[in-house]
């Protein structure tokens, strides 16, 4: 007989306790310590909607600096690169001077970076890339992270330089001297100095050959060998074919 109210004293005490737990107002610290240690453990996905509770639970906190960072960053984390860069470009946007806005801008950077693919492809994501790279060291000059965007930069110009480069070949295979010479003395003038300028220098030697300009296919190949000493031979025997009779 018992059995039944105690039964009902469980049940009403279990009412009660979840009446009080609805009633527990929001804690967006520690919200946010929880969203910190499933970061620590790579559960991205559990740790934005941590943070996105925040900004929906917590309204003054809907453009908190770092809530929106580590947003952009679980993104990042996961690879979802695209959505990734629009959450940190709208960090820049609300916080351009906060202390993180330089790791901001060179994450920006990284999400194209991080997609590019064959030096055969479209190359606007290298050129995003470099454009991003590029604003970090004039936005933020002395940052952090001008030393990486430095070497990024050079990368994506050797990859740019490489890009000109298959297509000037393409053209030069094709038979197209003139379309080929268009990509690669254009190399030269955009990318001096990159891995791809001995390659460059001696398709434009090959191309003026072919079109007998004698004068310009001779002073490509004297460049080539003056620049690259182990291209001298290959370079010295058009040009001896070229003086010739």
């Amino acid at each position: 007989k018992s059995f039944p109210m105690k039964q009902f004293i469980c049940m009403l005490l279990l009412a009660l306790l979840a009446a009080c737990a609805k009633e527990l107002p929001f804690d967006p610290i520690e919200k946010f310590r929880e969203a910190e240690e499933k970061m620590q453990k790579f559960r991205y996905e559990e740790a934005r909607k941590a943070y996105q509770e925040i900004q929906e639970k917590a309204p003054d906190r809907s453009y908190d600096a770092d809530i929106m960072l580590r947003i952009a960053d679980t993104y990042y984390g996961e690879e979802k690169y695209s959505e990734a860069l629009v959450e940190y470009q709208a960090f820049i946007n609300f916080h351009p001077v906060h202390r993180d806005a330089s790791y901001a801008q060179y994450q920006i950077g990284m999400c194209s970076y991080q997609e590019l693919t064959t030096i055969d492809r479209d190359p606007a994501i290298t050129r995003a890339a470099l454009k991003e790279f590029q604003n970090l060291l004039v936005k933020y000059p002395g940052s952090p992270y001008e030393g990486e965007a430095k070497k990024y930069i050079a990368i994506c110009k050797d990859r740019l330089a490489e890009y000109e480069l298959y297509v000037g070949k393409f053209y030069h295979k094709k038979g197209s001297y003139q379309a080929a010479l268009g990509r690669l003395e254009k190399l030269m003038q955009d990318y001096p100095g990159s891995a791809a300028e001995k390659d460059a220098l001696y398709y434009i030697g090959l191309s003026y050959q072919e079109r007998g300009d004698k004068a310009k296919a001779i002073s490509a190949f004297e460049n080539l060998a003056a620049r690259y000493p182990d291209m001298a031979n290959e370079a010295g025997k058009h040009i001896t074919k070229l003086k010739g009779p």
